[in-house]
């Protein structure tokens, strides 16, 4: 049976991929990042990230969840 909700199993990349914010994210409100090439849905990678980016700031991708890329904040570090 196919499964119609987000998968769960977040896959972690071995390098962190440099994106650019396209709609603003936040702690609760997913946004989008220019990544690869191309456009991603994009959310915080920790759920209790209390910043707020804004399109165009620099973000690391650092994995996914399903499409959805899971980023943090260039400052922030790893």
């Amino acid at each position: 049976m196919v499964s119609l909700f987000a998968p769960s199993e977040v896959e972690m990349f071995s390098e962190a991929v440099m994106g650019t914010v396209e709609k603003t994210i936040s702690q609760n409100q997913p946004g989008r990042v220019k990544c690869l090439a191309t456009y991603w849905p994009a959310r915080f990678y920790h759920s209790n990230c209390d910043v707020v980016l804004f399109p165009d700031e620099v973000v690391k991708v650092v994995g996914r969840q399903g499409i959805t890329m899971l980023v943090l904040p260039v400052n922030l570090g790893n």
